[in-house]
């Protein structure tokens, strides 16, 4: 088993026309937690023990980047897959 360098969430960089998603591990002030949902500057985290949720910056969650999921959006047009769900008919097309 290798040991990963663990890297802040801040620094990671999705491909073009993604964004980061939730749903994977995570390390918060050294405690493993679960990211639930990745925010513009913070994260929701659930804590595996308690299943309590809290928010935390995006600098103070640490994280494997090749555990890190990404899901197509496009978040310099402020409309991510997320908010497509709230909008009548398709999502816009690219452009």
């Amino acid at each position: 088993m290798s040991i990963t360098e663990l890297v802040p969430l801040a620094t990671i960089v999705p491909p073009a026309n993604h964004e980061v998603g939730g749903g994977f591990d995570a390390v918060v002030d050294g405690e493993p937690v679960r990211v639930r949902a990745v925010l513009e500057r913070t994260v929701v985290v659930e804590h595996p023990g308690s299943g309590d949720r809290s928010v935390v910056r995006k600098d103070l969650c640490m994280v494997n980047p090749e555990a890190v999921a990404f899901v197509p959006g496009n978040p310099s047009a402020g409309v991510g897959p997320r908010q497509w769900r709230r909008l009548p008919g398709k999502p816009p097309a690219a452009q």
